[in-house]
Order: C-alpha cells, then structure tokens, then sequence
C-alpha cells in the first residue's frame, strides 16, 4: 500500500506533527501538503515563484528562507518535504555521489531527474527545462541535460541540513542540498547565470514538476 511507505519518512521527522497528512484526489494522484504526487508518472509538482531573472546563481531553486538571493526559484515547501516525497515513490538518494565525484567515477549511470518549469502565459502554458534556465558563462552554454541528481543532503546530529540552508536544488556541488548537478563544470559556484531568455517574470508563479526514471 502507498499509504504504508510513510513509514520510511520516519527518520526524517524532527517532531511528531512535522508532515503533513497524505490525501488521496483520485487513483493514483495524492496531495501531500502543497506537493502533488502521481503514482503512476512517477512525478509529482509543487508551487514556486521566480526569484530572479538575470545574475550569478549557486541554486534553481531554494526555500523562502534560503539563499534567495543565489537562487533561481523559491517555494515555501520545505526540503525534508521533498526529499519525503522522493522515498514515497520509491526513489532512494544517491548518498555516493560525492564520494564517486571525488575519485572521478563515472556518474552516467546514476538515476537522473528531469524537472520542468511550468507558467501561464496570455491563457496558455509554458514549459521549460530547469536545465535550459542555467547558462555557463564562462563556455556559453546551458547546463547539460540529464544533470540533476536525487543525492538527498548531509544528515549530522539528527539534523538534515538542507532543512537548516533551505537548499533543494544546487546547480553546483553542495552535499547539504536535496538535489545536485553532475554537470562536469558543476564544481565551480561562479560559472553559472540565470538564462533571462528562458525565465518567466521576475516575481511571477510557476510550478516546479519533478520527473523521476521509469521503467518506460
């Protein structure tokens, strides 16, 4: 049962009452706090706002009380959040990563996450990669595609320290961010603009839809 996977969220939880209630909207669809999650597509979405537009940036996207100013988008769904919701479908971290990073393993075969940004535009809708929203500045390119990895963040003490940075999605190496980039010039923090061609106004709603692998 879907409902009985909430039992691997438990070491995450920092007080009795710090998540939210599961709801089932039809056969396969649940809303959990302000995530959305289809079982079946493996996916599942949550609200966002566009933080800026043009820039440096280290993060696509932060909580609201991250480094907004570092970051493409903020939301005010928190990381262990999201990092519960990744375990619901059954998509566990990549806790390795670093360690492979470190001794340059190959990480092509690391399960990677596509995540798309969707807006309403004069009645219809965009959609963007994230990928394509970050450019390198220093090789005029956008991040690479398939980069995002679930590693889910350092735990010290009990405390999962994404929660504590409001980090979720680091475009450069962070080990304290639910999601990492394997992008081979992700090593560096001062590389990376935000891609203003292919952003939605500044301060303007956007949902965040996070596409896990399938078996398809």
């Amino acid at each position: 049962m879907f409902f009985f996977l909430f039992v691997i969220v438990n070491f995450l939880r920092g007080d009795s009452g710090s998540y939210p209630k599961i709801s089932e909207i039809d056969s396969g669809r649940y809303q959990f706090g302000d995530i959305l999650i289809d079982k079946k597509k493996r996916q599942f979405a949550l609200p966002a706002i566009c933080n800026q537009t043009s820039g440096l940036i280290e993060y696509a996207l932060v909580h609201e009380n991250g480094k907004t100013h570092e970051s493409l988008f903020r939301t005010t769904v928190s990381p262990k959040l999201i990092h519960a919701t990744f375990l619901l479908l059954k998509e566990n971290p990549n806790p390795d990563f670093f360690t492979l990073l470190e001794n340059n393993r190959n990480l092509s075969k690391i399960n990677s996450l596509q995540i798309l940004v969707e807006w309403e535009d004069n009645s219809s809708w965009v959609k963007e990669d994230l990928n394509a929203m970050v450019r390198n500045e220093a090789v005029s390119r956008q991040l690479s595609e398939n980069s995002f990895i679930f590693t889910g963040s350092r735990v010290i003490e009990g405390n999962y320290l994404a929660e504590l940075d409001g980090s979720i999605v680091a475009v450069y190496h962070d080990n304290r961010a639910t999601i990492n980039s394997r992008d081979e010039h992700s090593s560096s923090d001062d590389l990376w603009i935000a891609n203003h061609e292919k952003m939605p106004p500044k301060d303007f709603p956007v949902t965040i839809r996070f596409q896990l692998p399938t078996n398809d």
